[in-house]
């Protein structure tokens, strides 16, 4: 019963966390506009420039994934992107409850 309760804390905080951040991100004058800025406007005028940014991210995964196929060994990364999205669905509950807003 123990496991089913804290599985069901962890799935509820990572929801919370992806939740919270996509409505940061995407929202009027959230996250990616105060970041890209006028950038955001430029890619969807000129979408050719995306294509190049889109063809060395794919190289670089696949890079990375070639890498850690052959060596074998895992990687700590997920762990750690658990953990920090468990955070921030942390702070979002807080938020939710204290505010009434995430």
């Amino acid at each position: 019963m123990k496991d089913y309760v804290q599985s069901f804390v962890v799935i509820g905080l990572l929801i919370f966390g992806i939740v919270g951040i996509s409505y940061h991100l995407f929202r009027d004058d959230g996250w990616v506009e105060m970041i890209l800025g006028n950038v955001w406007g430029a890619t969807i005028q000129y979408p050719l420039i995306v294509i190049p940014a889109i063809i060395a991210a794919g190289f670089i995964i696949r890079m990375r994934a070639q890498a850690r196929a052959a060596h074998g060994t895992t990687s700590k990364i997920p762990d750690v992107l658990i953990w920090i999205l468990m955070g921030f669905g942390a702070v979002f509950v807080f938020r939710w409850f204290m505010y009434g807003t995430l």
